[in-house]
């Protein structure tokens, strides 16, 4: 498994923060695990300068026993879905204007 960061710290009851190797970032919303291979939760921010990344982890239950200095690995089959695009249909939710449109010569338009 690729490694996901280190952690230094651990913020309120389900964040942590990683240190990440600037060669090796992982991708965004890719679950992480600790070094017994149990998941812990999902990266969800990086941040930080280009030397020296940080990566958000949100955890779930399991990842309330985590301490800082515990090696996070990214788990390569929990890649995200590609997000689908939003395609809409021109002029369907507009409302029609109740004045029909006129056809008005060049002189009229001033």
């Amino acid at each position: 498994m690729k490694v996901a960061g280190k952690v230094v710290a651990k913020r309120g009851k389900r964040l942590l923060i990683a240190e990440c190797d600037a060669g090796q970032l992982p991708p965004l919303y890719i679950s992480v695990a600790d070094e017994t291979n149990r998941p812990v939760g999902k990266i969800v921010d990086l941040y930080g300068s280009v030397a020296r990344p940080y990566v958000t982890v949100l955890c779930g239950e399991d990842g309330l026993e985590v301490l800082p200095g515990t090696i996070l690995y990214a788990i390569p089959e929990s890649k995200p879905e590609p997000r689908k695009k939003n395609f809409r249909r021109q002029n369907s939710n507009r409302k029609q204007s109740p004045f029909p449109k006129r056809n008005l010569k060049k002189h009229d338009r001033n």
